[in-house]
């Protein structure tokens, strides 16, 4: 716990979505304590396209400056999220790093609630929340969806703040900057541009292995767009092969694992389809692409080492 005036680098991982960057940063323009908490705003640029690279340069020019507060750019386009985010990290002054994604909105309380949690909890890691929209709120088809696939990140542990965590969700995460010195930086074979997925989890276990403590603050929040797109079988047996292939990637589980995960998520599938369970049916049929992911990974490795 400490009281010293805090410096927060925000880095906004984005892949070059410049309408939703500029959303997101007049959000941060309508924080709470703009003025007064020292704080940067950094796009780390992993636009693969040279023009759309351009335009999120031009975008954080525009903005820099504004109340005071700089906002800039590095660009990496060689694409994965994890890869732009450690290009990023050494290159700032904070010594709490925030990290986003580019398709949030921050609440006004989020710059001000980050800065208390670190003055006044003993963590070295804080969760802030991620919630809906309320305009999202309404839309019933889409709510269904996203109770049946579960393809979007929603976080609201409803716990005080300052409770322990045991994961993170890596689109509104704040972290004090010795931790990396304990830890390391993201795996770079994980998340979007990566396996795609899982970056954030396997980051969360190796802040425990470190000693170090995850808390929960809920009036860190901001808001995810529900987006239509992402609510489709397509999305969902997507998600869930890069979650086994991400998994496989850090955890290196074995075949005498993973055949039998595949065994039991076809029985637990076919049970709870006969039952009409519709969540308990996407969960199995999920770890059922998950553990086939994984056994086609393995093989992959396999077949390329013989080769």
């Amino acid at each position: 716990m400490t009281t010293m005036e805090n410096s927060i680098s925000i880095i906004i991982a984005s892949s070059g979505r410049v309408e939703k960057i500029r959303r997101l940063l007049d959000s941060l323009c309508r924080v709470h304590g703009r003025a007064q908490i020292r704080h940067d705003i950094v796009i780390a640029n992993n636009a693969t396209n040279e023009v759309v690279a351009a335009s999120v340069k031009a975008l954080t020019e525009e903005y820099d400056g504004r109340d005071g507060v700089r906002c800039w750019q590095v660009p990496e386009p060689i694409a994965g999220k994890c890869r732009a985010q450690n290009k990023t990290i050494p290159l700032t002054a904070g010594n709490l790093i925030a990290l986003m994604d580019d398709d949030v909105e921050v609440l006004p309380e989020w710059l001000a609630a980050i800065d208390s949690f670190f003055k006044h909890k003993p963590h070295d890691v804080m969760q802030g929340a991620i919630l809906m929209r309320p305009e999202d709120q309404q839309k019933t088809d889409l709510l269904a969806a996203l109770y049946r696939y579960r393809t979007m990140d929603f976080v609201n542990y409803g716990a005080p703040a300052g409770a322990d965590l045991k994961t993170l969700t890596g689109g509104n995460m704040a972290v004090r900057r010795e931790v990396f010195d304990a830890t390391g930086l993201f795996d770079e074979r994980l998340g979007p541009g990566g396996h795609g997925i899982s970056e954030d989890v396997e980051f969360a276990k190796r802040v425990l292995q470190a000693g170090k403590r995850i808390g929960w603050e809920p009036k860190a929040a901001v808001y995810n767009e529900l987006d239509p797109a992402r609510l489709c079988e397509e999305e969902f047996r997507r998600r869930h092969e890069a979650q086994g292939r991400s998994r496989l990637a850090y955890k290196n589980s074995s075949y005498f694992s993973i055949v039998p995960n595949i065994l039991r998520s076809i029985c637990r599938f076919g049970w709870y389809s006969i039952f009409g369970n519709v969540r308990k049916k996407y969960r199995a049929k999920g770890r059922y692409y998950h553990y086939r992911a994984m056994l086609d990974e393995k093989a992959k490795t396999k077949s390329g080492i013989q080769a």
